[in-house]
Order: C-alpha cells, then structure tokens, then sequence
C-alpha cells in the first residue's frame, strides 16, 4: 500500500495520463471551524426526564421539542434515573423530587457528582418541594414547580445547558 505524503511546492511533476501532475497522495480540506459550525448548526443539548408521572414527561418532552434541547431518555424511578443517566450521559437532567422509589433531592446529589457534571433541574407540583437550601445541597442547578415549566422551567433548563 502506498504512503500518504505531504504535498510541498518542491514536489517534481511527474507525467500523468492527463499531463504534468504533481505526485502526491489523497488529501481533503477542513472547514475553519465557524464556517463549519454555520453550516450544520448548533448540536442540540442532550435531556433526561426522571419523573414517575408519564403525562408530565409527554408535556416536557413537548415542551422541549421547539428548542436546542433533545430528549436521549425517560424513567420513572430514581433507580432507572440513575441507570439511564449513566448510560445516555445526558447534559441536563430534570428530576421529579417525590419519586416512589427515592428523594429526587438525594438522586440530584448523586447525578451532580458524576464525572461529566450534568446540569440537574428540581420539579415537583408541590411549589414548596425543595427549598433554595435543599437545591443548593443537591447541587442543583435550580428548582421549578411543575406548572412553570413552559415559561420560568423552560428558561432554567436552557440556562443549566
């Protein structure tokens, strides 16, 4: 198999079927890195739904659908929460904090700590779930009660990515 080799402007010219072609190997041009970045866009930032109610995961989901953010996965438990996070690796994480299983509080600590940092938003239908100390132990990027997600949630996710 022929080496690959840089072309240089000392090369000789060597006679082609076509005529005098330089001897070189195969080679392609990359993009500057703000052409390319305009060409295919912005990726968007990954999401996992930890929530054990299935008709608030369909409503962020749809909530998410018209932005920069793509849901990679869903559970209904802190157990398969943490299960998927390790798998999918997610960006952001939005957690449920009255799982049946575990405190969403003790989960987001737990996905917090985990080597890629994942941004996790708090939620619950209960406004007063989870104080600004609780968020703040968790680490947590931010609590949201469920009925502001479209608007203030909306934001905070976007912020946490």
């Amino acid at each position: 198999m022929p080496k690959h080799r840089r072309l240089t402007r000392d090369e000789p010219e060597t006679e082609g079927r076509a005529g005098p072609t330089l001897a070189v190997g195969v080679g392609f041009a990359l993009l500057p890195r703000a052409r390319a970045h305009d060409m295919i866009g912005p990726m968007p930032v990954t999401v996992l739904l930890i929530d054990d109610d299935p008709s608030f995961r369909e409503l962020a989901r749809r909530t998410l659908a018209g932005t920069r953010m793509a849901v990679v996965g869903e559970a209904d438990t802190a157990a398969a929460g943490a299960r998927a996070a390790r798998a999918l690796r997610p960006e952001v994480v939005l957690v449920d904090v009255g799982l049946p299983d575990s405190d969403g509080i003790a989960l987001a600590h737990e996905l917090s700590a985990l080597p890629w940092r994942p941004r996790v938003v708090l939620t619950s239908v209960d406004p007063d779930a989870a104080s600004p100390d609780d968020v703040e132990r968790s680490g947590a990027h931010g609590f949201v009660p469920k009925h502001d997600l479209p608007g203030r949630g909306l934001e905070l996710l976007q912020d946490a990515s």
